[in-house]
């Protein structure tokens, strides 16, 4: 765990590390690449910044000097558009030589210097008009506090005495300035006219561009390309950092997440401690900055501000690993966790009880109260909106038009739950019994109406099918039985009129083996009829008892060994080697296995074999037959079941078809129960006996 967090601790200060470096790389190629030092060299931007500012200054002289030779204007409003140039903080790195044709106006004399350059200007100087301009009274009291220079023009005569009328022509354009003046706005209008032309040398020292910019340009041009390769480095060590750290996030050294420290912080209160140390950590650079910009960008200032800027950035990437954290864990625990989230969390379900309980409580109330109630609380609600209109008028109007809407609402959705309800009924009544009213939309006792219609629907189809199924199954079973009597029975009768005439000995036996044959299978049918009788009816005796499961089914097989071999079916049983006993009625079971190994023998394709099989579970004992049926089953499982129903569809083979019905039957009189599955012309029988 130590090392998973020293570990976690080194990746946030390299990624911290990493991008204040990108940043200040990327800072410095923005400042060198706007500065021309990836095309130019450092002597050409020199050259443009002596250049620039020569002629600055060589335009801000002869300005200042024009308006104050020829302009009139007022002392502030000059000091506003024509500061004085020695006023600069390089003012000691340059100078400045001023001519009229031949006329030297301004001359420094012997001054050392580095670079000349000489411009020839035609400056324009403002002449000011202000009509309402009244001169301030003289104050003669002794005791008068002194007056700041600037509060008063340094000349009385300032103003032109002119009027707008009076303006001298000649003039380029018109400007308008304003002043705050004795607690009032003053507006002056400039009339602009053009002086003679003058030639300015400004001299300067190589001084003059030590500005904090210029010399930081200075520092990084010999690195110009080092910062390319610093940028690209420092942004892929953070995007390694960020990555692991990412990934690392809420994981303890097991690899399992884990929350701990900071990180089970709730994120809005994470977010607002954040911004809070940001705003903080912002004024405080801006602050440092100042002090670096007044000392210089020395190696020592430099490295304070990037330290400010790396704790800046650590907090942002401590809010990411929480927020990534947090994102891991399951149920929108970061959601849940938060107090907005918690809060919003439990104002939601407030609502929601509030809305089930008005919900649980009108629904005690019959559909005819619930309208009636409706209408009193929505009637009230619109006369009290109206009152409150025509009283105070104003934002109750809104009032008013929202409870007409939900008047309205609640009658379209009455009339719309009605009609779709309606639609259903008549749908139904037509005859489109599987018809579903759809519920979407419908609430309270209209989607009770409309569950109640859909199980009414399919109750009435479960019972049309089960009519339909009855009246076939009666139609079948009056044919089925119909052709079974009547075929032995016919038989029987044709072969005794045979007897009755004369006849060889040998044909007498092969009549009496017919006749003899076809009494035994009406007898079958008619005891089969008979037993299916006493099971329904509930009159068959049952003892139930403890029996070897395995036991039992050797016996059966045991007696059908003769008749298996006859039907050249192979039985596969093996004994299991725990004893399993179930509870039954022996003569029962013998029963129901004889049925189904007759019909395996009647049914069950030639050469194949007959699987038994023995399972027992913590409820019943299972016993399973399996076999290949000769002919293809093409009925369900559930019909094969039914009474009269053989896999022999054309009904040529022997047998009453009751023999899976009266072992089902059987079975569920001893508690049990039988299912039959299909798989192709696989046919399995699975009875589950309870376990003694």
């Amino acid at each position: 765990m130590k090392h998973s967090l020293g570990l976690k601790f080194v990746a946030v200060v390299l990624a911290a590390f990493s991008l204040v470096l990108a940043v200040g790389a990327g800072a410095g190629m923005f400042a060198l690449e706007q500065s021309g030092l990836y095309v130019g060299g450092l002597d050409k931007l020199q050259n443009q910044e002596y250049e620039s500012m020569a002629k600055e200054i060589a335009n801000r002289y002869v300005s200042k000097y024009v308006v104050d030779e020829q302009g009139k204007i007022p002392y502030r409003l000059e000091k506003n558009l024509y500061p004085d140039p020695m006023e600069r903080g390089d003012a000691d790195h340059w100078r400045v030589k001023l001519q009229k044709g031949d006329e030297v106006l301004a001359d420094p004399g012997q001054w050392s210097h580095d670079y000349v350059m000489s411009y020839t200007i035609t400056p324009l100087y403002p002449i000011t008009v202000d009509p309402d301009y009244k001169p301030p009274e003289t104050d003669t009291d002794p005791d008068a506090p002194t007056k700041d220079p600037d509060d008063e023009p340094p000349k009385a005569d300032w103003e032109s005495g002119l009027t707008m009328e009076d303006v001298p022509s000649g003039y380029l354009y018109r400007d308008t300035q304003t002043l705050w003046e004795n607690g009032a706005i003053n507006t002056y209008y400039l009339y602009y006219y053009e002086a003679e032309t003058y030639t300015v040398t400004v001299y300067m020292r190589e001084g003059v561009l030590q500005s904090s910019a210029m010399h930081l340009l200075t520092t990084l041009y010999p690195y110009r390309y080092t910062c390319v390769g610093l940028l690209v480095a420092a942004l892929i060590v953070f995007a390694a950092s960020m990555v692991f750290l990412l990934w690392a996030a809420g994981r303890n050294s097991k690899g399992e997440i884990q929350l701990g420290g900071l990180n089970v912080l709730p994120l809005d209160i994470y977010f607002l401690l954040t911004g809070l140390g940001l705003a903080a950590m912002s004024l405080l650079f801006s602050k440092v900055l100042q002090w670096v910009q007044s000392k210089g960008p020395h190696v020592g200032n430099l490295s304070l501000l990037a330290l400010n800027l790396l704790a800046m950035v650590v907090l942002p990437i401590c809010l990411c690993m929480a927020l990534a954290a947090q994102l891991k864990k399951h149920d929108n625990y970061w959601w849940k966790h938060c107090v907005i989230g918690w809060c919003l969390n439990k104002l939601f379900r407030g609502i929601v009880l509030a809305l089930r309980g008005i919900r649980a409580v009108g629904a005690l109330l019959p559909l005819t109260w619930q309208w009636l109630l409706s209408a009193v609380i929505l009637t009230a609600a619109a006369v009290g909106s109206w009152l409150l209109f025509t009283a105070v008028g104003g934002l109750s109007i809104l009032l008013l038009i929202l409870v007409l809407a939900a008047c309205l609402a609640v009658v379209a959705y009455g009339a719309y739950a009605f009609g779709t309800l309606m639609r259903g009924v008549h749908r139904m009544a037509a005859g489109e019994l599987d018809y579903k009213v759809k519920t979407a939309y419908l609430t309270g006792h209209y989607l009770d109406f409309a569950n109640r219609l859909n199980a009414l629907s399919e109750t009435a189809m479960i019972a049309a099918q089960q009519q339909t199924r009855s009246e076939r199954m009666r139609t079948e079973l009056i044919t089925n039985v119909s052709h079974d009597i009547k075929t032995p029975l016919t038989s029987i009768i044709n072969f005794a009129d045979l007897l009755q005439k004369p006849h060889t000995e040998q044909e007498e036996a092969e009549y009496l083996e017919v006749l003899s044959r076809q009494s035994r299978q009406l007898k079958k049918l008619i005891e089969d009829l008979v037993e299916l009788s006493r099971v329904n009816a509930g009159s068959v005796p049952v003892n139930l008892v403890e029996m070897d499961a395995a036991e039992t089914v050797n016996q059966v097989l045991g007696e059908f060994s003769d008749k298996l071999d006859s039907a050249k079916l192979t039985p596969v049983f093996h004994t299991p080697e725990k004893t399993m006993t179930m509870r039954a009625d022996g003569k029962l079971v013998w029963r129901i296995l004889s049925n189904l190994l007759t019909n395996a023998i009647k049914y069950a394709m030639p050469g194949t074999r007959l699987y038994i099989a023995l399972e027992q579970n913590a409820d019943a004992v299972l016993l399973s037959l399996s076999n290949i049926s000769r002919q293809q089953l093409s009925q369900p499982p559930e019909e094969l079941m039914e009474r009269f129903v053989r896999g022999d569809t054309a009904r040529n083979s022997e047998g009453s078809g009751l023999g899976l019905n009266i072992a089902r039957s059987l079975m569920e009189l001893q508690g049990g129960q039988m299912t039959l599955q299909l798989d192709g012309d696989l046919f399995k029988v699975t009875l589950e006996f309870p376990n003694a």
